[in-house]
């Protein structure tokens, strides 16, 4: 049965559809009779982020969506953490999804012949090593872009307040590789960090000037940054969103320290309209001053295949809804989101969510799922009704931090009232410490080498998982104590 047209059925949309006659000479069409029916119904997309947004306590969201050219649909939905609302222009964190800037970027230069694909790293950042020099010589560009170099996923980070691109790079210089470069996909931020630097030293300008001067501005992306500062100094609409922290499945507004020295990777800033630019960009089938078609289609193009996927240039290769689709997400502490293009069908779209954690829980982000769900409704698909899988498993967490404690502290209870006595008990106040100790050890050091964040980054990005961990690590340590005590 054929879907309503978005705009014979909501008024809402005419209003965003000037958004698609704003000046984009660079990235012109040929006139169109019409615009696309595109077999979605734009207000049952607008009624299914409002239920997701409830059932999963998300304070803010903002979704765009393109189609043949033309950015049809973007708005804001809920609240920005400063008292605002949240709109088409409101600023969120990228996290990853910034890799497709980067990447895009690389090719820029590529197609200037100022970088080749598979040279050796070493042949733009001399300096470049890791830990075996061998292999710090074989690791190439397109490597770095497939995420087949061998980092790490858990690599080092530089350290220190005034830490640069140039220390997260150098920062490898010890680091072992877990496989012989250009042999296995193992996804890993600090290829995109590489990457970074090469187009500091191949353009001889800042990562920050050059995104911003041949990417951001040529696109018409107006809302868009690569400095926290200046995105929070803005009025709305487009200001900077305040980023939100879940604590018991609870949002609860964070502004985090920006990550400056990691903007290839993970710390661009934009809005879903200017991501919706983006992605009409992307969807081009002819070449463009920004990037040839040709070149386009290379960053698509999956070269390293993975887990329902192959990973290209700063994106995945792969299906959705059985549709090809080419899609990439990204987490932070506090903000998440994901983009998804359809190229088939030159469709494509952008969600936006102002909420996130640093631990990953062990479901799908809400944002990643709203961004799927969407793409597959734009070509027919009946959208979903929302879980409630949010609300009963961080119940259930919660639920099960608090039985540890209790049990923690009944069993401290016991031993201070003198109830463990004899050989058996002996026996097992032996076994009970060397656990507690094995817990504590375990909390200090292998829970955060195993989350890949340090303990100031678990504080400010997941402060009701690291609180527990530390409180059940006291206790632990006052039970060892306690036995000791008693053995006197």
């Amino acid at each position: 049965m054929t879907m309503p047209s978005p705009l014979r059925d909501s008024p809402r949309l005419a209003r965003h559809l000037a958004l698609a006659a704003l000046p984009m000479s660079l990235f012109a069409q040929p006139a169109a009779t019409a615009v696309p029916d595109i077999r979605a119904d734009i207000p049952a997309i607008e009624r299914y982020v409002a239920q997701q947004m409830q059932r999963n306590r998300i304070p803010g969201v903002a979704v765009a969506i393109v189609s043949h050219g033309s950015v049809i649909f973007a708005r804001g939905f809920g609240t920005d953490g400063f008292g605002a609302s949240v709109t088409e222009r409101t600023g969120f964190v990228l996290g990853s999804m910034s890799k497709s800037v980067t990447a895009l970027a690389v090719m820029q230069l590529v197609e200037r012949n100022l970088v080749q694909l598979d040279a050796p790293v070493q042949r733009y950042l001399p300096w470049f090593r890791v830990a075996d020099a061998g292999s710090s010589a074989r690791i190439t560009v397109r490597q770095l872009l497939h995420h087949t170099s061998g980092i790490p996923t858990n690599a080092p980070r530089a350290t220190g307040a005034s830490r640069t691109l140039t220390d997260q790079v150098r920062a490898l210089a010890r680091v072992a590789l877990n496989n012989p470069p250009g042999t296995v996909h193992e996804y890993a931020s600090p290829n995109y960090l590489v990457l970074g630097a090469i187009v500091e030293v191949v353009s001889g300008r800042s990562y920050a000037s050059y995104v911003q001067a041949s990417i951001f501005t040529p696109l018409g992306m107006r809302d868009s940054h690569v400095e926290q500062a200046s995105a929070l100094e803005r009025e709305p609409p487009g200001r900077l969103s305040s980023g939100h922290v879940y604590v018991f499945g609870f949002p609860v507004a964070r502004t985090l320290p920006h990550d400056g020295d990691r903007l290839p990777t993970a710390a661009l800033i934009s809005s879903a309209a200017d991501m919706g630019r983006f992605l009409v960009a992307q969807l081009r089938t002819d070449s463009s001053a920004l990037l040839s078609a040709a070149g386009f289609a290379q960053m698509h193009t999956g070269g390293a295949p993975s887990d329902g996927f192959s990973y290209a240039f700063g994106w995945r290769d792969g299906t959705i809804a059985g549709e090809h689709a080419v899609h990439h997400g990204g987490i932070v502490p506090n903000f998440r989101g994901k983009m998804v293009m359809l190229p088939d069908r030159q469709l494509g779209v952008v969600v936006l969510t102002n909420v996130s954690s640093a631990i990953p829980w062990p479901i799908a982000p809400t944002s990643h799922v709203m961004a799927d769900d969407i793409a597959a409704a734009l070509i027919g698909v009946t959208l979903p009704e929302p879980s409630d899988t949010h609300r009963w498993l961080f119940g259930a967490i919660g639920a099960a931090m608090l039985l540890v404690t209790l049990s923690q502290l009944r069993g401290m209870r016991r031993i201070v009232r003198g109830r463990s006595s004899g050989d058996r008990a002996s026996r097992g106040g032996i076994i009970a410490m060397v656990l507690d100790i094995a817990f504590v050890a375990a909390v200090a050091f292998v829970i955060p080498r195993l989350a890949g964040l340090s303990w100031h980054a678990l504080l400010w990005g997941a402060p009701d998982v690291a609180w527990w961990l530390i409180i059940a690590a006291v206790v632990s340590l006052a039970t060892v104590a306690a036995r000791l005590l008693q053995r006197v």
